[in-house]
């Protein structure tokens, strides 16, 4: 890459919203773009933690969401999904725009108008800026401490998970029901002794898909019931197992704990780079074209939302689009 090639977009996220974006780009007839993501390929969250076969929804929670730009895709199986992905990218000619396995920590505008993105050894300049950037890859953590000897076990998804193990899943949303039931229907995961927790006695918070297949499981004793109930506390076995201290005074040992208690915004990237935020640490933009209040400086998808729709992702891609194709 030339140090002194300037972009006219910067897409920091590979998500649904940042491959939507150079789709959009390049069909406004925007060429001169860059795709930065720290993962190793696009969708990554879809590549690494829905299991095989899921079904990719473009909804939310059954909140129904319509195309409104140029990208759509219809809704079938993880690998499915992945496969219309790499046809669409391919087919608009964007795959080398995107770069992987590089992180960025902020994207500051310059006195010379242009946005400043640290790249490595460079810097790249670009004229406008889109972040998509998603929820999961900053999960939430509980308030009580991780005690060093056990931390390996407390995990934030079911990469390290091995079969044979007794698992606390801790959540009460989309995602902590889907690890819960995925590791009950999972061939190699058959001998798990898997539990839910979440601190309220009913779910809530899932949406009518996962709420059938979770309840399913528990009622029929191969996902085992733990809900209504909070975490106070973990601490390490003489074993340095997982011993669970609840609400109610009672304790449970496990071998780990995967908690799914959601994400939040990246807010040490949004200060950095002089993004307003509100209560919620989320960016405040305009929701008809997403900028921020820096002019040229875009936020969509699960950044400034919590809810997780592909299709919502989409939408952002083309506000945004639309509004810099418009004001160059």
């Amino acid at each position: 890459m030339a140090s002194n090639e300037i972009f006219d977009i910067a897409i920091i996220g590979a998500g649904p919203g940042g491959m939507a974006s150079a789709i959009e780009a390049k069909l406004a007839g925007i060429h001169n773009i860059i795709v930065v993501d720290k993962a190793e390929t696009h969708n990554y969250m879809i590549h690494k933690f829905y299991k095989k076969g899921k079904r990719v929804d473009k909804d939310w929670m059954g909140i129904k969401f319509e195309f409104e730009g140029n990208v759509t895709f219809e809704e079938c199986s993880k690998e499915e999904y992945i496969q219309q992905m790499d046809d669409l990218l391919a087919s608009h000619g964007v795959l080398d725009k995107f770069v992987y396995n590089t992180e960025v920590a902020y994207a500051k505008k310059g006195e010379d108008g242009l946005f400043h993105i640290p790249f490595g050894q460079d810097i790249v300049k670009t004229k406008n800026v889109i972040v998509s950037v998603g929820r999961m890859g900053k999960p939430n953590k509980p308030g009580y401490k991780f005690p060093k000897a056990i931390k390996p076990r407390l995990n934030f998804n079911l990469s390290d998970v091995k079969n044979g193990e007794r698992v606390m899943v801790v959540g009460g949303g989309d995602t902590a029901g889907e690890y819960a039931y995925g590791l009950v229907e999972q061939d190699d995961m058959q001998d798990c002794v898997v539990t839910l927790n979440y601190r309220k006695p009913e779910i809530t918070r899932m949406n009518p898909v996962n709420t059938e297949l979770t309840m399913k499981y528990i009622n029929n004793g191969k996902l085992l019931n733990k809900m209504g109930v909070d975490v106070e506390s973990v601490e390490a076995t003489e074993d340095e197992l997982v011993k669970v201290n609840f609400t109610d005074g009672t304790s449970e040992v496990y071998d780990r704990v995967v908690y799914a208690l959601g994400g939040t915004s990246p807010k040490d990237f949004l200060v950095n780079s002089g993004i307003e935020t509100g209560k919620w640490d989320e960016p405040i933009i305009n929701e008809k074209t997403m900028e921020t209040n820096i002019p040229g400086l875009y936020t969509i998808g699960d950044v400034v939302t919590d809810q997780g729709s592909i299709a919502l992702a989409f939408n952002h891609a083309s506000f945004a689009i639309n509004d810099i194709a418009a004001k160059s």
